[in-house]
């Protein structure tokens, strides 16, 4: 797969090892002016602005795309990759979403990082979003954050949390799923893989999935391990073809944009849903060390 470093904050320059992986093949957007308007939630002027950003400096040619784009508070950027990937790819592709938190919540006028999954769902091209790995009472309680559960019972998603207890969880709207940790890995991955009807599979990953000692979000980090994730994508690369992938959840200082209303709306909601304390230098150390491996993992996936 071919690299495609997307800047919409600092935390992909912080990682001159992971840039260097990508010297030859890979290519390298600043949308930093863009970054503080788009983070957490962004307006669909925005939005469109950034589409607009992609058209110009999208690499051409017809190698898969991995996109890294920073902090998990962008992970409503995949749902405007999704669209590019379903519209490039000609034919019905499965979203397989690696994730602690659902993204299911609706959004009105825009996205937000937590809203975009029901876009995604809805777009055309796309068969099923997979979800994988959330930890968080959302996947019970999602009628409290205002979770678009049509989109889970017709179908369109599926949610297979991790399971702390190893018991089959609930999802909200009266869903029962197996867990990861009651399946177990391997037979995890064989039921996943029975559930994507399409030769095209999209993988988006947010780190805030992985285990503490794998990964430093903004976000709360989940259970799963990173070289869990390492097989999961050497057998969707096995059983089927990958046409783009997109991988956020590392670290960085937030820094809002838009009116002076929107940017202290954004600081509440950051206070109120996120760890208040910034990764020690050593523990955001681990993101590009995840990084690089998730590239090398999807190069000999692709």
């Amino acid at each position: 797969m071919r690299p495609f470093f997307l800047h919409l904050d600092d935390a992909l320059v912080r990682q001159p090892a992971l840039l260097a992986d990508g010297q030859g093949d890979g290519v390298e957007l600043d949308g930093r002016l863009l970054g503080p308007g788009l983070r957490l939630w962004a307006r669909d002027a925005e939005l469109t602005t950034l589409s607009g950003l992609l058209d110009a400096g999208t690499p051409a040619g017809d190698a898969p795309l991995l996109t890294f784009y920073g902090s998990g508070d962008f992970h409503h950027v995949a749902a405007v990759l999704i669209a590019r990937a379903a519209a490039r790819a000609g034919e019905p592709l499965t979203v397989v979403h690696v994730d602690n938190h659902p993204d299911w919540v609706r959004f009105r006028g825009g996205m937000h990082c937590g809203s975009w999954v029901g876009r995604a769902a809805r777009c055309p091209g796309v068969a099923r979003v997979l979800t994988i790995g959330p930890c968080s009472s959302d996947i019970r309680q999602g009628w409290r954050k205002g979770a678009d559960l049509a989109i889970v019972r017709s179908g369109a998603v599926e949610l297979y949390p991790f399971g702390r207890d190893g018991a089959a969880r609930h999802v909200a709207g009266g869903i029962s799923r197996p867990t990861i940790s009651a399946l177990g890995e391997a037979a995890f991955l064989d039921l996943l893989c029975g559930r994507i009807s399409t030769e095209a599979v999209y993988v988006t990953i947010d780190k805030d999935a992985l285990r503490a000692e794998d990964a430093a979000s903004n976000w709360d980090q989940g259970d799963l391990s990173l070289d869990f994730l390492g097989r999961l994508i050497g057998r969707l690369g096995e059983e089927r073809r990958i046409v783009g992938a997109d991988i956020c959840g590392d670290w960085s200082p937030a820094v809002y944009g838009g009116t002076t209303a929107t940017r202290a709306r954004k600081r509440i909601e950051a206070w109120l849903d996120q760890p208040r304390a910034a990764p020690s230098p050593a523990a955001l150390a681990v993101n590009e060390a995840a990084n690089r491996m998730l590239l090398a993992a999807f190069r000999a996936a692709a």
